[in-house]
């Protein structure tokens, strides 16, 4: 799961935007960061380091999301 995050995250740095929908990206960093407690609670390291480098990343996603999503509401409103 984190490598297939790879080229999600190039192409979101490159551009500064992101195609993801916000409400899957919200449902996706919510899941990651119960894995990351989950993880921590039965102290599988492999488990947590992997799960937070996913959260990261779909977190990264889920930011530019929201921000072109904000952008977009704010040019309506001056319409």
């Amino acid at each position: 799961l984190a490598i297939a995050w790879i080229p999600e995250v190039v192409e979101i740095i490159r551009t500064r935007k992101s195609r993801i929908n916000w409400e899957f990206g919200s449902l996706y960093v919510l899941g990651s960061i119960m894995l990351v407690i989950y993880s921590w609670q039965i102290k599988d390291t492999i488990f947590l380091i992997l799960n937070s480098i996913i959260a990261l990343m779909s977190s990264l996603s889920l930011y530019y999301s929201l921000k072109k999503r904000v952008k977009s509401n704010r040019m309506l409103r001056k319409r």
